[in-house]
């Protein structure tokens, strides 16, 4: 029993781990769309909604208790706010810094474990979670954080972690009620009709557009958000918050090495060693996570 138990929690971080890579391509696909951001951030759930809800229908379980229903509705609205909020960031700052502000979250999923789900984290959690911040800082360079002003955009990247956190610590409670499609099916609809009322009200443009923004839309909504989310939401369900948050991080070190050969962004070694630092930082926490 004790094997199976283990092969199977092997089996949800593999999950997470493609999960990872899948929405790793985002950042790459919203720079190749080149689009607003409210409309990159709409057609993503979008096209997301309409890949998952054939599935959904097809392997459709009973549904049985609302209150799940009413967490993945409440899942899919703090999750477009988290992409609203994270992609008018960057257009109002630096990008890289508001990727280093977004990646708050561990922080913002540990305080929240301890205040509302009484999950005290561990001391590893903590180590780990700074190892990996500290790998980010590296990356995006201590000289470009320490040099930039606090200014509306990076309120705003703040806030939009704020959100992905609680977006990780409210999916566990989505996910013992529901199966994993129909709580993917239901967010992502909920995300579509907040963000698609947000671009109605800001005017954002939604038409007009080439057939290569088109598919680089349709991608990002069927890999990073359909497939990504789909292998996520599906590990959370059995994978503390706050163990996945961390790993989470990894998705910084994956986007540098896909643009190496997607935008022929060529890594630095101060960013090679910022990854190194990323991964150790995220190794410590899964590796007591899964004894």
């Amino acid at each position: 029993m004790a094997k199976l138990q283990k092969y199977q929690t092997w089996i949800h971080y593999l999950l997470l781990l493609f999960g990872v890579l899948c929405i790793s391509w985002s950042a790459i696909l919203v720079k190749l769309a080149d689009i607003s951001g409210f409309g990159s951030a709409f057609y993503r759930m979008f096209f997301g909604a309409l890949g998952i809800i054939p599935i959904w229908l097809w392997f459709k379980k009973p549904i049985t208790d609302l209150k799940g229903v009413r967490v993945a509705i409440i899942c899919g609205v703090i999750f477009a706010c988290d992409i609203a909020l994270w992609n008018t960031s960057i257009l109002l700052s630096k990008a890289s810094i508001s990727t280093l502000l977004a990646n708050l979250a561990p922080v913002w999923v540990g305080i929240g474990a301890l205040l509302f789900m009484k999950e005290k984290p561990t001391k590893i959690f903590w180590i780990g979670t700074t190892i990996s911040l500290i790998g980010v800082s590296i990356i995006i360079g201590f000289n470009q954080i320490l040099e930039s002003h606090l200014n509306f955009g990076n309120s705003l990247a703040i806030l939009a972690s704020m959100f992905y956190g609680a977006y990780l610590l409210t999916v566990r409670k989505g996910r013992i009620s529901l199966d994993t499609f129909s709580f993917t099916a239901i967010s992502m609809i909920s995300s579509s009709i907040v963000l698609g009322l947000i671009c109605l009200l800001t005017s954002t443009q939604m038409t007009g557009f080439s057939n290569v923004t088109w598919l680089t839309l349709i991608t990002l909504g069927l890999v990073p958000q359909l497939l990504g989310w789909l292998a996520i939401n599906q590990a959370l369900g059995h994978i503390r918050p706050t163990v996945a948050s961390v790993s989470l991080l990894s998705q910084t070190v994956f986007t540098a090495i896909f643009s190496i050969f997607i935008l022929h962004e060529m890594l630095t070694l101060q960013e090679i060693c910022g990854a190194l630092v990323v991964l150790v930082g995220v190794y410590l926490v899964n590796k007591k996570a899964v004894q």
